[in-house]
């Protein structure tokens, strides 16, 4: 019998057992202590977290990520690009987000900028946008029925998904700044 072998079980492994308890000690502190600070920061600053959870219980994911974060109010002018989230509003086409769910979608377009829907194809001010990818699934619509061109007013945006399926401005038109909550950051 080996020296080793006559030392209590809990004493066996030498440095590497010693490693991997002191890790795991550590990180039983740690964890708790740092999502401490995280949502004690969050909460400081005003920010908070979101979940898409359509996505969790596997129907078809409504926002660009599974987490984000978001920021009440909107204190700055939008600007293509910026991630907003925004109440849905009411569409009466039956599909998508109930009228007042939170959304977070992608502007496409600002006040100022033209919007022209024809068939199934988008155009921004000018460009090749997008197709309408839902145009032909939902009950009792037809490509042709979402045909629009306009400008944007002040306080208006246009707000598209980040997939093709999307559900968004290409099939119920601009959104008024007053349905939106705040800028989000998509997360994972």
């Amino acid at each position: 019998m080996s020296i080793s072998d006559a030392r209590p079980p809990e004493k066996r492994g030498g440095a590497g057992m010693r490693f991997v308890r002191s890790f795991v000690r550590f990180q039983l502190i740690s964890t708790p202590i740092c999502l401490g600070l995280i949502c004690l920061g969050l909460w400081l600053t005003g920010i908070r977290v979101g979940l898409d959870v359509q996505r969790l219980i596997g129907q078809p994911a409504c926002m660009p990520s599974l987490v984000y974060l978001w920021k009440p109010g909107m204190p700055h002018q939008p600007k293509v690009g910026d991630y907003v989230l925004a109440r849905m509003p009411k569409t009466g086409l039956g599909v998508g987000a109930r009228e007042g769910d939170r959304i977070v979608k992608k502007i496409a377009a600002v006040a100022g900028d033209s919007v022209k829907v024809e068939g199934t194809e988008l155009w921004i001010n000018g460009k090749h946008a997008e197709r309408l990818w839902l145009a032909k699934s939902i009950p009792g619509k037809a490509p042709g029925d979402f045909d629009a061109d306009f400008t944007l007013q002040e306080g208006q945006l246009f707000l598209m998904g980040t997939t093709k399926e999307s559900f968004d401005s290409r099939y119920w038109g601009a959104v008024n700044r007053e349905a939106f909550l705040g800028y989000a950051i998509p997360l994972f």
